[in-house]
């Protein structure tokens, strides 16, 4: 038993866009029967008590004229009883609306915890559908440098920092090869004998069939005539 007086209930651990007052007195009454209710969860941070599961029963035994509460206390920071908070609920007591749960997934994927953990173990934890994680992810652009990834058996950390930059480079290159070749092609296609055995020199190194210093002997040659005007 915890006196209510020592605990601490922040708005921030609290997800309910407000405290149902009908519920705290039904369950008031029911308190006052001799009811028994699961006891609320409580991270003890030296001397505060940071509540993360049950201010709608803490409000109710207040309203039954209670002092003290049954309080499950765990010892952990005000973010470990943040990042717990973001369970409560889920599976017990009164069940989360459609735009509570969506505030709860993305809260709890800025918190530093979520950098941690795959989507299918947050999915798990906040008992939500993993697409759904994978998808407020993807959306609040929440990539983290490390991530913990499980492939069959094995879990392990992986390291994504610039993997989205490193592809789109790729992706870029790849494109502008693409748009030379085309543009070396149409220009070929207008220009004289001598200056399509120039641009075919040029198509050779821009697709890296010709290195650097052979590109320059071979083009020093093209100059001086002293190579055939197809190079081929």
């Amino acid at each position: 038993m915890l006196k209510i007086l020592c605990i601490r209930r922040d708005e921030s651990l609290q997800h309910r866009s407000a405290i149902d007052i009908n519920v705290v007195r039904d369950w008031a009454a029911l308190m006052r029967c001799g009811t028994e209710f699961p006891p609320v969860t409580v991270w003890q941070d030296g001397d505060i008590y940071w509540l993360s599961d049950g201010f709608h029963r803490t409000a109710a035994a207040e309203e039954a004229g209670r002092k003290e509460i049954r309080a499950e206390i765990r010892a952990g920071t005000f973010a470990d009883a943040k990042w717990d908070s973001y369970a409560a609920n889920s599976t017990h007591g009164l069940r989360r609306t459609r735009s509570e749960t969506t505030a709860v997934i993305c809260d709890a994927l800025r918190h530093p915890n979520a950098n941690k953990f795959s989507n299918v173990y947050i999915s798990k934890f906040l008992q939500v559908p993993e697409a759904t994680v994978r998808y407020w992810r993807s959306k609040l652009s929440l990539h983290a440098n490390v991530r913990t990834v499980t492939r069959g058996s094995t879990t392990y950390q992986m390291d994504i920092k610039n993997l989205a930059e490193r592809k789109s480079g790729s992706e870029r290159k790849l494109k502008n090869r693409r748009d030379q070749a085309s543009e070396i092609s149409e220009m070929r296609a207008q220009a004289s004998a001598p200056v399509k055995a120039l641009l075919s020199i040029i198509e050779k190194w821009s697709l890296g069939q010709l290195p650097p210093a052979r590109c320059v002997e071979v083009l020093e040659k093209f100059v001086h005539h002293k190579v055939p005007a197809h190079l081929g």
